[in-house]
């Protein structure tokens, strides 16, 4: 995809309504690398593979609302995220994960909020007790003024009320939607992606990339510069856990 369809996404995309169910292509989630084509309306991303929304600035991607993800993760490593990834493309800064597994072989998943804290990575998390891999959940998040809450199949999991941001139209930065797999031990499969802004009801858009760009649908990979290198963002998640225990962004 080009710089000025990846722009055209931004414009269409920001901050409205989305559901992608993931029939023919990958709707939104043009930025892929390594990335198969849909199988039976589902995307299976395993190895080092990514998919993501543009981030093309601040105004990139959605704010205050309701994220959900259908998705099935496998594995009981840290390899697999559905992110809502900085909209200015800038690390560290607000990235929130819907979900992640954590680093003790559990197989545990939890939500994360992180933050930019003077230069620093700055994050809080909230574990997903009695959420189970290797079966299909829908993960969401709410995104509102000053809080974040994380459910899963609609069970409340936990929220943060500090350290919270504003979204792009209230003074502050969107986040774009992004999901991938960085361990060959563990794979993530999705089959619908939604948003709905805040105080709206949830509405059926399909975002069918293909009726508003070119976007193959054989295995994908984006080499445009100056975006998202998920190459090396996998590699800075290995680093950031060789170095701390935790994986992140």
């Amino acid at each position: 995809m080009s710089r000025d369809k990846a722009t055209e996404w931004k414009i269409s995309m920001s901050n409205n309504a989305v559901t992608n169910t993931l029939d023919k292509d990958l709707g939104s989630l043009g930025n892929a690398w390594n990335v198969p084509a849909p199988v039976n309306g589902a995307v299976t991303l395993s190895g080092s593979s990514s998919m993501m929304e543009w981030a093309t600035g601040p105004d990139a991607g959605h704010g205050y609302g309701t994220y959900t993800v259908t998705a099935k993760v496998d594995g009981n490593q840290p390899g697999p995220a559905v992110i809502l990834w900085p909209g200015d493309n800038q690390w560290p800064g607000q990235e929130f994960n819907m979900v992640e597994i954590t680093p003790d072989g559990s197989g545990r998943q939890y939500g994360t909020v992180h933050w930019n804290n003077n230069g620093s990575d700055a994050y809080q998390t909230v574990v997903y007790d009695g959420v189970s891999s290797g079966q299909f959940h829908d993960y969401t998040m709410v995104w509102e003024p000053g809080k974040i809450s994380f459910k899963v199949d609609n069970t409340e999991m936990g929220s943060f009320t500090e350290n919270i941001p504003a979204d792009f139209n209230n003074g502050g930065m969107n986040n774009t939607i992004g999901v991938l797999n960085n361990n060959p031990s563990t794979s993530i499969t999705v089959s619908n992606i939604q948003f709905t802004p805040l105080g709206e009801q949830a509405v059926s858009v399909v975002t069918s990339a293909a009726a508003q760009v070119d976007v193959a649908v054989t295995s994908i990979a984006v080499a445009d510069t100056g975006y998202v290198d998920w190459d090396a963002l996998a590699a800075t998640a290995t680093a950031n856990f060789e170095a701390t225990g935790q994986w992140f962004l």
